[in-house]
């Protein structure tokens, strides 16, 4: 084939004749940029709806839309993004005359952002009339139903499914038709029904218009669990629904984000209360915990004899232990120390680290002479068992001071200043 015989052949009609019927077609049809600006519109769209060119260029398409119409017709628009080239289902919606009445129209889009030659969203309307509208509704509306990215239900006041649109299919592998006839909870995840049949009832409950949300896992055949959220209205009081339109979305991108958020939020609370190397209570975080436990003591029981014991624990030649080996050596060394403490204490005792190498203690509950005394000899038998860190062994040992007050007037700076007191009365002089 030679050269010539590949160019394209000019139709030989001219660019104002291409305009010309452009503005004549009965459609109304406007030309949108990917901003959802509008570029241009024919003639007919222009006389029909009372508008002048200058007046629609540069302006929002979706300003022209009726607010009950946006949403849906924003997914056409995306969906006709995502597929250049292909037309789109047609779309009901009520467009903006220039008088601000609304006008009934049928959308149909076709993108063209692809093609450099046009750039834009190309958008034909003609008029829905009332007598087009009847005829071809059921249908359409149908078709868009199923085409939905949604489950949409309706249910009988008892939770039975009337009707299941075809994404219970597609997505979730629930056969359409044979959940017709079953209960809500059939396509439930069983720990899930019980919260879905009270929901339901509350609906039925509420009365006319009512609505209300809940998150139910659905349960596909092949055992795997999806996180969706349910949105029902009750129409029951509509005669041509006469039952509870339900629409349930997949949320489980969502549900990752929330326990993303959770995770971070529970890491954030935890780094600001503990201390970054030995994983035990800061000091501020230490004090807070102590107060709350002396005021649930005060309220449980007023107080009366209990007595609130802290012991105050300095290590004994730590100090060696840097000078000798470095600090990241120390840390090794707090870090195993804070350890063998925790081994040594009760879940619900308070443990955390006072500063430098003190920690501190307080123990839940009305400690007798006895039981103290035992702590006390468990932790410092277990800091007396050196402590390997690479290729050094560190020999610290500990020095352990105890203050008692009377849960009733128990202020937690004079609870702990007596202790350290009191360990240091005790405190062997380091090397």
């Amino acid at each position: 084939m030679g050269e010539d015989e590949r160019a394209p052949q000019s139709s030989g009609v001219g660019t104002d004749t291409v305009l010309a019927m452009f503005d004549r077609l009965p459609e109304l049809i406007v030309l949108i940029g990917p901003d959802g600006r509008l570029r241009h519109a024919n003639r007919r769209l222009l006389d029909t709806m009372g508008y002048s060119l200058d007046t629609l260029v540069g302006t929002n398409v979706f300003d022209y839309v009726h607010p009950d119409d946006l949403a849906y017709l924003a997914w056409s628009w995306e969906k006709r993004e995502a597929n250049p080239g292909e037309t789109g289902i047609p779309v009901h919606a009520r467009g903006r005359d220039a008088d601000g009445s609304w006008r009934a129209v049928e959308i149909i889009g076709l993108s063209l952002l692809d093609d450099d030659r046009v750039g834009g969203m190309l958008m034909s309307m003609r008029e829905l009339s009332d007598r087009a509208g009847v005829a071809e509704s059921p249908a359409r509306l149908r078709s868009l139903i199923d085409r939905t990215t949604d489950v949409v239900l309706l249910l009988d006041p008892a939770g039975t499914i009337l009707y299941a649109n075809r994404r219970l299919t597609s997505h979730y592998g629930l056969d359409q038709d044979r959940v017709v006839g079953r209960p809500l909870t059939s396509i439930l995840h069983p720990d899930e029904a019980h919260d879905a049949r009270r929901w339901v009832a509350a609906l039925v409950a509420a009365g006319d218009r009512a609505s209300s949300r809940i998150r139910a896992r659905i349960e596909s055949p092949d055992g795997t669990h999806h996180d969706v959220e349910w949105h029902g209205t009750n129409q029951l009081d509509d005669p041509l629904i006469n039952g509870l339109i339900v629409s349930g979305r997949d949320i489980a991108d969502l549900v990752v984000m929330e326990a993303q958020v959770a995770r971070q939020t529970a890491e954030l609370l935890h780094t600001a209360d503990h201390d970054a190397l030995t994983g035990l209570l800061n000091r501020r975080a230490f004090i807070e915990r102590v107060g709350e436990l002396l005021d649930g003591r005060r309220a449980a029981h007023g107080g009366g004899e209990a007595e609130v014991v802290a012991l105050f624990c300095d290590l004994d030649r730590f100090k060696a232990v840097n000078d000798t080996h470095g600090h990241q050596a120390g840390d090794e060394v707090l870090a195993a120390v804070a350890g063998r403490i925790r081994s040594c204490v009760r879940d619900a005792d308070v443990l955390g680290r006072y500063g430098g190498d003190e920690f501190t203690i307080v123990l839940r509950d009305d400690a007798s002479e006895a039981v103290v005394q035992s702590l006390i000899a468990r932790i410092g038998a277990r800091l007396s068992e050196p402590i390997r860190c690479g290729p050094i062994e560190a020999a610290v040992g500990v020095t352990i001071g105890v203050s008692r007050q009377p849960v009733a007037r128990a202020r937690v700076d004079e609870l702990l200043r007596e202790a350290d007191q009191a360990m240091y009365a005790k405190k062997p002089v380091d090397p």
